[in-house]
């Protein structure tokens, strides 16, 4: 037995030898691979300094509880798949609200973390009155922008010009170099980011005249008047929207007639470079919500990757200009 077992140890050696020379191999060409998922418990720190743009940062039931208003949800799910590396992750899993109900949701720990515009004066109260402290970190921005049919002469306007438009001062293209016809200033619902974006960072809280409206007959009431009309591209509209949102809403690239241009402000055309380092007028600014006292271990590794280069590449991909 004694006699046998030496023959055979060399053997045994031999075969050892050649199983772990073939595991090196295969580990080193990546035809063998680890779940990231399970050591990126202890090794987010690694993932995210090494960060290749492939590594897994959270797993999908590590994700933070997390909410977008409508302008940044895009944003949201593009840092989302990026960070979790899942081809097959479900829209299902981007239950999304709108700005106030999102931070809403966060007051209320019904959420981790929220991307969205500035609080507003009711929510900054309300997070007062609960004691809440609020962290709130700027991590993109974006032009808010105004366009017109791409027959309209007018290029470019002055931000007082756009200003006295939507007061009632200027009511003819003609008073800004364009054609002797009346202006149709659209608008956009009361109740939207967007609209209350054009109060706070264009009119500066100077009272805007009446929006056109739209006619609908409803077989019931009848006719309804008081819905505020869609930008429908006609020879005398102008009309505003996101940077981001104008985008995919319009070819601004086609150079046809009857097509959608933005309009420069100021002689300053919107686009990343101008947008970016400010000097476009209209420049909206979105940021990372969270309750100050969440100590959630997920919700930091999120945030951290977020604020790294990766998910400052993560933002650009989805078309939002990094901060």
């Amino acid at each position: 037995m004694r006699k046998n077992f030496s023959v055979m140890l060399p053997v045994i050696i031999m075969i050892a030898v050649a199983i772990i020379c073939i595991l090196v191999y295969l580990i080193g060409t990546g035809q063998i691979k680890f779940n990231k998922s399970i050591l990126n418990k202890t090794e987010n720190s690694n993932v995210l300094n090494n960060s290749n743009g492939t590594n897994v940062i959270l797993a999908r039931n590590e994700l933070p509880r997390l909410d977008a208003s409508v302008v940044t949800q895009p944003l949201m799910t593009s840092v989302v798949r990026n960070f979790v590396c899942d081809d097959e992750l479900s829209d299902t899993i981007f239950n999304y609200s709108d700005t106030d109900e999102a931070l809403r949701k966060l007051l209320n720990d019904e959420v981790d973390a929220v991307i969205c515009p500035y609080p507003s004066d009711d929510v900054l109260s309300l997070a007062s009155a609960q004691g809440i402290e609020l962290d709130i970190t700027p991590i993109a921005k974006e032009g808010f922008v105004f366009f017109v049919n791409s027959n309209n002469p007018v290029d470019s306007i002055k931000v007082s010009d756009v200003q006295k438009i939507y007061i009632g001062e200027i009511n003819n293209w003609s008073q800004v170099g364009g054609n002797n016809i009346n202006i149709k200033a659209f608008q956009r619902p009361d109740n939207s980011i967007t609209q209350r974006e054009m109060h706070n960072l264009v009119m500066k809280g100077l009272p805007m005249i009446d929006a056109p409206k739209d006619v609908f007959i409803d077989k019931i009431y009848g006719e309804i008047t008081d819905l505020i009309a869609d930008y429908d591209n006609s020879e005398n509209g102008i009309g505003y929207a996101y940077y981001t949102e104008a985008k995919l809403l319009y070819d601004f690239d086609a150079k046809i007639d009857n097509t959608v241009k933005l309009l420069r402000i100021n002689d300053i055309e919107p686009n990343y470079d101008t947008i970016k380092d400010n000097s476009y007028p209209f420049v909206a600014q979105y940021y990372l919500i969270k309750n100050k006292n969440n100590q959630s271990e997920h919700l930091e590794i999120f945030v951290n990757a977020l604020l790294s280069e990766r998910g400052k590449n993560a933002i650009k991909e989805a078309g939002y200009i990094d901060e």
